[in-house]
């Protein structure tokens, strides 16, 4: 059996979600596809839950030699790496090295920003059609310093940011108290972003994303993207449970599994992964978390979800496919117990997944110039979530051939090639 669509959409989280949605909203026939029965069961069901406007700085890779080799041992909190890995992330991860001039990072902020800028407006777009506007808390993210030096560097960076139109609000030890009262230790201080938005469970926003994809009369799917083939110019086809699906236009949105199939097309990308880790715990002595809070020198964040309070670890340097590692958890654990009033660990096992990264801190977002119909929506790393409904209404308007709200070009393929 075979079904004609015009636009197949491959991969059913976040991004992929937006971007049905979005190519809907320009009037296109979409369908969407995952190798799993639901929407946002990897990557997108992991992270911390937050819409983050001002995430437009790229995170350099270290170039002074003392922060490099505090790295290098591999001591840290915030960031591991297994060394099984590195052989295999090591061309990647020296291309990111080479991107991360302080020079580069002007032309990184200047790219980012359009994306970042417009990224709550777009959600509240869809939020409010799939009524599920109220999910988004206005809570901000406070930043939480025990050391007083990394403090005030970090106020230093927020104010500087202020042109930017980053608000902040740099909060004393006794302020601090007044937000969370059940932060236990002495802090240094405390710097809370107050425009970020967070979630009580992303999951549940992908799936009312996903439930107005199909009430807008999308298709929904169960197959596997490694079957996709081009037939010729706008003629692909790819096969599911159900049957063989034929489009003009194929758009893969598959986070860190898109690096695979995008080989069998001759695109071959410097992609890596940065890993990550959660696991929820109850809270004691009736003592709430009000606002996601990271604990910026223990390298971890503490978010209130629906499952209880989440944890979610720094990065993790891996392979993506490699087995779990309990490092960073049996590191940051006890610090998290002595920084807040954690109970019990709800998950005899944590929850580990993969952010898809390209070298240069920037998503790709357009058509592949050898294969007419093949488009990409990918490489958010750590802002996939915050930046899901602004890359799939510039990716629906280049496809509509409508002008697009930015310039597209610092996040085309051609930069790699």
């Amino acid at each position: 059996m075979v079904s004609q669509t015009e636009i197949v959409v491959l991969g059913a989280g976040i991004v992929g979600l937006c971007s049905a949605l979005q190519l809907q909203r320009q009037g296109f026939e979409v369908t969407l596809i995952d190798r799993h029965s639901g929407p946002g069961r990897e990557t997108s069901h992991g992270n911390a839950g937050l819409i983050q406007p001002d995430g437009f700085p790229p995170i350099l890779f270290p170039r002074d030699w003392k922060t490099f080799a505090s790295y290098a041992t591999n001591q840290r909190n915030d960031c591991v790496y297994q060394f099984s890995a590195l052989w295999k992330l090591a061309p990647a991860l020296f291309k990111y090295w080479q991107m991360s001039r302080t020079s580069s990072a002007e032309r990184i902020v200047a790219a980012n920003l359009p994306l970042f800028t417009s990224c709550v407006e777009d959600h509240m777009e869809i939020a409010k059609e799939a009524g599920v506007k109220d999910s988004f808390r206005s809570s901000g993210w406070t930043r939480v310093f025990r050391n007083e030096s990394n403090f005030e560097a970090y106020s230093k960076k927020i104010r500087a940011l202020a042109g930017y139109g980053v608000n902040a609000e740099v909060l004393s030890p006794s302020e601090l108290q007044e937000l969370e009262p059940g932060v236990q230790i002495i802090a240094a201080g405390a710097v809370r972003l107050t425009d970020q938005l967070s979630l009580a469970s992303p999951l549940k926003l992908s799936k009312a994303y996903f439930d107005l994809f199909l009430k807008n009369g999308g298709r929904f799917e169960v197959g596997d993207a490694r079957t996709l083939v081009m037939k010729g110019p706008f003629q692909y086809a790819v096969r599911t449970e159900r049957q063989n699906i034929e489009s003009k236009h194929v758009v893969v949105c598959m986070g860190p599994w898109s690096g695979d199939l995008l080989k069998h097309f001759g695109i071959h990308l410097p992609m890596f992964v940065k890993r990550g880790y959660h696991i929820h715990f109850s809270t004691t002595d009736n003592v709430g978390l009000r606002h996601p809070t990271s604990d910026a020198d223990g390298g971890y964040s503490l978010t209130p979800m629906d499952d209880g309070i989440r944890l979610n670890t720094g990065v993790e340097f891996a392979g993506r496919d490699s087995p779990s590692s309990n490092i960073q958890l049996a590191r940051v654990i006890p610090l998290a117990r002595e920084f807040f009033p954690l109970g019990d660990q709800r998950e005899a096992r944590p929850w580990v997944g993969s952010r898809p990264c390209l070298p240069d801190m920037l998503p790709l977002i357009g058509p592949s110039p050898k294969h007419p119909g093949l488009w990409f929506s990918f490489g958010h790393a750590h802002h996939g979530l915050t930046l899901a409904a602004s890359t799939g209404r510039l990716l629906a308007e280049m496809m509509k051939g409508v002008t697009p709200f930015t310039d597209p070009t610092p996040y085309n393929l051609a930069r790699f090639q």
